[in-house]
């Protein structure tokens, strides 16, 4: 298990001749026939990326180690049908030039790619280009219900609408049962899932639920915590609620800058920020009941199967204790959807056989920990989920307790919008 740098490895890629038909789908394997590429008798290449440092670093820090963690929990079993998995993980260091994805299938030969990157929607054309199959998080961009992206899976919310930031009645939902009625949002403007999330929000769920819209900045710096001004306007228009898509570190520094401003909210909704890495900042102990996490993935305070052995992973393999953050969890269940395509791709396994195995499963259940399995058959490749569901969290002594304390998680309903 290889864990690499770009400033260590930044070289130059040359295209080789034959690359593409290299990289290409190969069929199932038989006596005398070729392995695909990445696949020897006793192992599978695999490549995985993170940002463990940049300006994504505050979400993703730790998710290059939980998804080792999964990886190494079935090599210690014995791999997939006797071959271990071969994992190089990469740093992208939060850049989006494509330099790491070109080097992992160019130079690294692997067999597939998951790419657990905030950016890694500036590259899934090369992986098309190279009929290289790809795991994605999902919340980078919309390319996974492309028609003719089939080899792309997005381990958030499988192969829905190509749609970005589907409006469901959730959020507002949360909004009107805490008393808020005027909603303020931002989010970055160099990321299309978190732009589109923030838009439809204020454009069409917040009016459905009888709202108003009263705030919208959808042109946040990636990563900033300078968000001083931004916070002004938000007060400017009188806003007693908001939505903040964005990275922890920009999310707290906003909550931050909204106290010192004497700005009071009724609701305030982090998309991240549940985790240890913010019970372990001062911060946290600001933080008041209108202050609320959102976590799509079971909170590990719930102690399921599936938290439990999620927890007991993270801690044999990683060394990981607390609360585990959005960006572990994301490493987690990208492993474990791995997993899941490369014991369904054949032995040996090939290409074809990894994305057609995947899509006849038909739905992935978050390793266990989702309040709705999300679906990435064929069948309903670019459809919308007509539902959606989500775990909220406050934090109360120094620990995250479920809202509400029944610990049931919220589900919302599809908003039809135009072109969906």
């Amino acid at each position: 298990m290889r864990v690499l740098s770009t400033r260590v490895r930044r070289i130059a890629v040359v295209l080789i001749a034959g690359v593409v038909a290299t990289a290409g789908f190969a069929t199932t394997g038989s006596a005398g026939q070729a392995n695909d590429v990445g696949i020897t008798a006793k192992a599978i290449k695999v490549g995985y990326i993170f940002s463990g440092t940049g300006i994504a670093s505050s979400t993703f820090l730790n998710a290059g180690k939980t998804f080792k963690a999964r990886i190494d929990r079935q090599n210690a079993h014995g791999g997939v049908n006797g071959r271990k998995i071969d994992a190089t993980i990469v740093d992208d260091e939060s850049a989006h030039n494509g330099d790491v994805e070109k080097d992992l299938v160019q130079n690294k030969h692997v067999f597939v790619l998951v790419n657990n990157s905030s950016f890694a929607f500036t590259s899934w054309r090369f992986m098309i280009e190279n009929n290289v199959p790809m795991v994605g998080g999902g919340y980078d961009g919309n390319e996974y219900s492309l028609p003719g992206n089939e080899i792309l899976f997005n381990a958030i919310l499988g192969n829905g609408s190509p749609i970005y930031g589907l409006p469901y009645t959730t959020l507002p939902k949360l909004f009107k049962k805490m008393g808020a009625t005027r909603i303020g949002v931002f989010a970055y403007g160099a990321s299309p899932s978190s732009s589109a999330a923030g838009q439809n929000l204020q454009k069409y769920a917040v009016p459905d639920a009888g709202l108003k819209a009263v705030y919208t900045n959808t042109n946040v710096d990636f990563g900033t915590t300078d968000v001083g001004p931004l916070v002004l306007g938000l007060k400017n228009a009188n806003a007693d609620g908001v939505y903040l898509p964005m990275v922890a570190n920009t999310n707290i520094a906003v909550l931050s800058a909204a106290a010192q401003n004497g700005l009071k909210f009724k609701s305030a909704v982090l998309a991240t920020g549940y985790g240890q890495p913010l019970l372990d900042q001062p911060v946290a102990k600001t933080l008041g009941p209108e202050v609320v996490l959102a976590q799509g993935f079971a909170p590990v305070e719930l102690k399921t199967k599936a938290t439990k052995q999620f927890m007991a992973d993270r801690k044999k393999y990683a060394g990981l204790t607390g609360v585990p953050d959005f960006g572990e969890y994301m490493g987690y269940i990208t492993g474990e959807l791995l997993v899941l395509g490369l014991e369904h791709a054949g032995n040996p396994p090939t290409r074809k056989g990894f994305v057609d195995g995947l899509h006849q499963l038909g739905s992935f259940d978050w390793a266990g920990m989702a309040c709705q399995p999300i679906d990435i058959s064929l069948t309903n490749y670019g459809k919308s989920p007509q539902t959606q569901c989500s775990w909220y969290m406050q934090i109360k002594n120094g620990k995250f307790v479920a809202f509400p304390k029944n610990g049931k998680p919220w589900r919302g309903k599809l908003i039809p919008i135009p072109g969906q």
